[in-house]
């Protein structure tokens, strides 16, 4: 099995119990006083579960907001580009109308003799 193949949330739980594993045992050899060894890999196991389901809804709900942020994100480009398309069209028929009426004033335009 490859490392890379797992999903990150997993390969973070497992880094981050791991190093808590050896911590705990480092602690429990050089400090501890009576220690009861039987209690290390039920520790080690819980620290597993605990942490996996942290991380997992940590990364889903993140997930979650990312794809909420480039949805918007998206709508924000298509309600500029929507923006932009009025008010070409507005210029245009601006133009439009300006040159309309133009052409009718030189039309009616009175000149003196």
């Amino acid at each position: 099995m490859k490392w890379r193949r797992l999903p990150r949330w997993f390969r973070d739980t497992i880094a981050v119990v791991g190093t808590m594993s050896v911590l705990l045992i480092i602690y429990d050899v050089m400090f501890a006083k009576q220690v009861d060894w039987r209690l290390v890999p039920l520790q080690t196991l819980l620290a597993l579960v605990a942490v996996g389901f942290w991380s997992f809804f940590s990364y889903r709900s993140q997930a979650k907001r990312q794809a909420e942020a480039a949805k918007q994100a998206a709508e924000k480009r298509a309600r500029a580009k929507a923006r932009k398309e009025r008010a070409a069209i507005a210029a245009k028929e601006a133009a439009k109308v300006s040159a309309h009426n133009r052409s009718r004033n030189q039309a009616r335009q009175q000149h003196r003799e």
